[in-house]
């Protein structure tokens, strides 16, 4: 039975990669336009246009990477180099989901003001 129960840990953690890969990329598909007109063409090294041009962007890859110790960390045992205490594994969750859900809530708004969402 722990055989069985090793191969299934085994497809849920490259499921749960492939989604955390999917949720990095999708941003800079949504928000090609933006990408494209507003960030990209005019770059310069200001601190204003890097904050309100690429923070948005900037907040959804940290978001994404908050992830990957949750991902890495699925079905180990206390024994395991990667495992991490529950409690520790809910907090990366957690600073994962605001600093994307935070990013993407920016980069909507930077697209309404660009008037391209």
């Amino acid at each position: 039975m722990r055989g069985r129960f090793a191969a299934n840990a085994g497809w849920r953690r490259l499921g749960a990669a492939s989604i955390v890969a999917l949720v990095g990329a999708a941003p800079f598909v949504v928000f090609q336009g933006i990408l494209q007109d507003a960030v990209t063409s005019d770059f310069r090294w200001e601190l204003v246009y890097l904050v309100s041009g690429w923070g948005p962007f900037a907040l959804m890859v940290v978001g994404t990477l908050w992830f990957v110790p949750v991902v890495l960390s699925m079905e180990r045992s206390g024994y395991s180099r990667l495992y991490l205490r529950p409690i520790t594994r809910h907090a990366c969750l957690a600073w994962g989901l605001v600093t994307y859900m935070l990013g993407f809530a920016l980069a909507v708004q930077t697209s309404q003001i660009a008037g391209l969402f």
